[in-house]
């Protein structure tokens, strides 16, 4: 059991295998990036203030996935679109038409205090 009083390897009381809880507001942690890696904290973490906005997206119970975007004056702006799990570990994010383009995101991993998803192939 980890401290968390979940099984070792599993994340937030998700038996192994399972696909992670990632449903909540996640904010990005620049700061804690890999090459390979994005890091996002709960909205409630105690961020460090940045010079540049952080991204911010939320993955609703119900389906409702909100990308939180810079504004015009660089106030967060929110986009609504729709996720669904396609696996495991892989997320479909779809925006209505004029919104944005689809794309997916490959969890990494995912803890009571952080989400890990897999940046984009450039």
């Amino acid at each position: 059991m980890s401290g968390s009083g979940a099984p070792d390897g599993a994340p937030d009381g998700a038996p192994d295998g399972a696909p992670p809880d990632v449903t909540g507001a996640w904010i990005h942690a620049f700061e804690e990036d890999t090459e390979e890696a994005a890091v996002y904290r709960p909205a409630d973490h105690p961020f460090r203030p940045a010079r540049r906005p952080r991204r911010r997206i939320e993955f609703r119970a119900d389906g409702t996935f909100a990308e939180y975007r810079p504004g015009p004056d660089d106030r967060p702006r929110e986009v609504r679109g729709r996720w669904e799990r396609h696996g495991p570990d892989r997320i479909a994010v779809a925006f209505p038409a004029g919104r944005g383009a689809p794309y997916g995101i490959t969890v990494l991993s995912r803890t009571a205090d952080r989400l890990v998803i897999a940046k984009p192939a450039e």
